[in-house]
This record gives structure tokens, sequence and C-alpha cells, in this order.
């Protein structure tokens, strides 16, 4: 009698750790399955976002070119204001995307591809490299860019590529994007990351535009120190009603422009769209989309001898 209940108690425990095994079977299987479907709703999500942004931020790049496209107000009032490619952020909002819109005049920027190796070195000093080093940088993205193979004072060649242990040399023909600088000889990703706001390769040799400059492209392309450049651009972006010398000319400069459209707002990821547009008045299409590019915006650059010091 013993014996069948000392049976039963076991088949009971059994029973019960069987069920204890399912149970906790069964757990695991609920948790991973959440986690999956979270995983799977916040993609989702991310994607809609995500096509959400771009539908708007070319919608902002249509609304931007018909702003530039329209004749400037006219400057005779103080309180006068006019959308200018200077990079200061405009609000706007398209259906329940909060956006920033900031324009720049393309060719208010240095090209690689015509700036001589003097106005380079210049304007690595001005962005916080020594000079030494600064003409040797220059020399190297100048013969980076030539057709020959002869090396420029301080400059490098196939052969200084070799002797850095490197597998390729110099290209030998003109930079098809800003990006290729990080392949020049002595570039590191400190001094790149200084360059871009400073240097295109889309104006096709147009030339320098001062109108909209920064004074570090100023002060690079005209010789003078930075502080003068500096005043110079106060002065150029002075409000533009002035008791002294009457109203003034609204000049938007273009015809290439750079859009950089960022998604703001409690709610938004920062997720930014940049564009290289060429607006073509009096014909169809009114403008044209040269590139965009998506991605997230990178946190300021520091001055490069803070880098050096950090080190």
């Amino acid at each position: 009698m013993n014996a069948i209940r000392q049976r039963g108690r076991r088949q009971s425990g059994i029973a019960l750790v069987l069920v204890l095994w399912v149970l906790t079977l069964l757990t695991v299987m609920a948790v991973g399955l959440t986690a999956t479907q979270r995983t799977e709703t916040a993609l989702s999500d991310n994607h809609v976002s995500g096509a959400r942004f771009r539908a708007a931020a070319d919608a902002a790049i249509a609304f931007t070119v018909l702003v530039f496209a329209m004749p400037p107000p006219d400057a005779t009032e103080p309180d006068v204001s006019a959308w200018l490619p200077n990079g200061v952020a405009v609000p706007w909002r398209f259906g329940e995307v909060d956006l920033a819109i900031r324009v720049f005049n393309e060719s208010s920027r240095i090209d690689l591809n015509q700036v001589t190796p003097e106005q380079l070195s210049a304007l690595l000093v001005t962005l916080g490299l020594e000079e030494d080093p600064a003409a040797s940088l220059a020399g190297a993205i100048v013969d980076w860019r030539d057709e020959d193979d002869l090396s420029l004072l301080n400059g490098a060649e196939d052969r200084d590529y070799r002797d850095a242990g490197l597998l390729v040399g110099a290209k030998d023909a003109p930079f098809v994007a800003v990006e290729e600088l990080l392949q020049v000889l002595g570039m590191t990703p400190e001094i790149y990351r200084r360059l871009p706001p400073e240097v295109t390769v889309d104006v096709e040799g147009a030339g320098f535009d001062e109108r909209f400059a920064s004074a570090a492209a100023i002060a690079a392309t005209q010789g003078i120190p930075l502080e003068d450049a500096q005043v110079r651009v106060a002065q150029r972006d002075a409000p533009l009603f002035d008791d002294s010398s009457g109203p003034r000319v609204v000049d938007r400069a273009g015809p290439l422009y750079r859009i950089e459209v960022t998604e703001t707002g409690s709610g938004g990821s920062g997720r930014r769209m940049e564009a290289l547009v060429e607006t073509t008045p009096g014909q169809q299409p009114p403008y044209q989309v040269r590139w965009r590019r998506f991605g997230l915006p990178g946190a300021p650059a520091p001055p490069i001898d803070a880098q050096a010091d950090a080190g």
C-alpha cells in the first residue's frame, strides 16, 4: 500500500516537473516572439518615418527652389527680410514633419580642381593646421589632381605613396568627389572634417564667388588675414536697410545651390538630406537635382590644434 502511494507521489512529481517545464518553454517562446515583434515593429516604424522624411525633404527642395525662383523682396523697408543662401536655418513644416532648411551658394566654396597650392595652404592654416604641414598637404592635394608625375615642392606623387607603404598613388586626374581627399597622402580624418564646408568639386570652373563665402574661404583666396575676412563678412551680412546708404539690392547669387534639410522637433531623429540643385529659370523643369545624399548630421569638428593637444 505504501509502495503504491509512493509511486503515485513520484508520478505526480514528474507530472508537476513536466508542467513546469512546459510553462517555462512557453514563457521563453512568448518572450522571444514579443522581442521579435517589437524589433519588427521598430524596423517598420523606422522605414515609414524614413520614407516620410524623404518625401518631406523632396517637398522642401521644391519649396526652396520656388522661393529662390521668385523675385526677391524690394529692399526699401527697414524690416525687409529675404531668404539668402547664407546657411541660416529656416524652419518649415510639411505635413507632420518639422524641418530646418539651410541654403548655400555652391560657387562660394573653393574649387578643389582650380585652387592653387598657396590658397590651399592658406585655407589649411586658417582651419588650424601649422604652416609647414599645411604647405606639404596642399602640395599633395594639387599633385593628386594634376596630370603629370612631377612632384611639387612639398608635394607627393606615386613614389611618395609607395615609400609610405600605400598601394595606390596619386590619381593624376581632377577630383570628382570631396571625399577623395581622404586618399591624399598626409590627409587625416581630423583634418578632413574641417574641409567639406569650404570646398567643392561641382562648380565646373565657374570661379570663386565671394558674395556668400565663409571668412576662411575669403581669407584663403584673397590672401588676407582671417580677422580682415571676418570684418568683410560682417559688413556683407549687415541688415539690408541702412539709413546712411539707403536700400541695397537683394542678391541671391546662384544658379548652383546646396540645400540641407534636417528633421527637427521633439520626435525628430535628426535625419538629414543634402542636395545640389541647379536652378534653370524659364526652362522645364525649372530646376535639376544633381545629387542627393541622406545621412545623420555629424558633430561639429573641433579645431585641428585642439585635437592634437588632446592626443
